[in-house]
């Protein structure tokens, strides 16, 4: 069978095939076959065995056929348990980033609200210090062109201060415009009548050579 070409082979197939025919067709083609083959060469058995070949290489192929068809089967199962895993974990991924969101929400609410009453409480101990240090000073204090407030009963009413290492101006009125009474060299001691305050100035009333002015609470040092 060697020295048959697959021209002469696939003829004879073509004819094999038409075996099935009418009974006129599969008359022809039984008696095309047979002149065929006996002018290929072929004897009975190695017909035959080229039959049987191709009955088992169709066996085979049809046998894998069937296995690709049930491993396609599992491989679109496996692809529905997939996509459906898939749709769980999205799900689960939407609900943990809603926590999330909600979560710094709240952290953000109480970072807010400690930090107001954090200011709430620096507020308190501000009015706290205030308060004292009234109560220290005691003396009559005013506010722009206000009335003085009276000291507290038993606080002293007259102290010192010292002007600072640079140089006090004292002034006839609680105001960087009026007009200058005198120099004050530092170390100077003073004699302190009042504290008050002026367009949002803080001013020491206070007594030197016999003489009453104001100076800048920032220029000296009050005890």
């Amino acid at each position: 069978m060697s020295g048959i070409g697959e021209e002469e082979i696939e003829r004879l197939a073509n004819r094999l095939a038409m075996l099935v025919s009418d009974d006129g067709e599969a008359d022809n083609a039984g008696r095309a076959v047979g002149a065929l083959a006996r002018r290929l060469g072929l004897t009975g058995g190695q017909l035959k065995a080229i039959f049987m070949a191709g009955a088992d290489s169709a066996v085979a192929q049809s046998a894998r056929v069937r296995r690709l068809e049930r491993e396609t089967v599992r491989l679109r199962e496996r692809l529905g348990e997939a996509e459906s895993t898939a749709e769980m974990l999205q799900r689960e991924r939407d609900s943990l980033l809603r926590e999330n969101e909600e979560l710094q929400a709240e952290v953000a609410s109480l970072r807010q609200g400690g930090r107001m009453r954090w200011i709430a409480a620096l507020a308190f101990v501000v009015m706290l210090g205030g308060g004292a240090a009234l109560v220290a000073w005691g003396p009559k204090l005013r506010l722009g062109g206000g009335e003085a407030v009276a000291p507290q009963q038993g606080a002293p009413v007259w102290r010192t201060a010292i002007v600072h290492d640079r140089p006090a101006v004292l002034r006839s009125a609680p105001d960087t415009g009026a007009p200058a009474l005198a120099t004050l060299a530092p170390g100077t001691r003073l004699t302190v009548q009042r504290q008050l305050w002026h367009n949002l100035t803080q001013w020491v009333e206070v007594e030197h050579d016999g003489q009453t002015g104001y100076v800048l609470s920032t220029e000296v040092d009050l005890s």
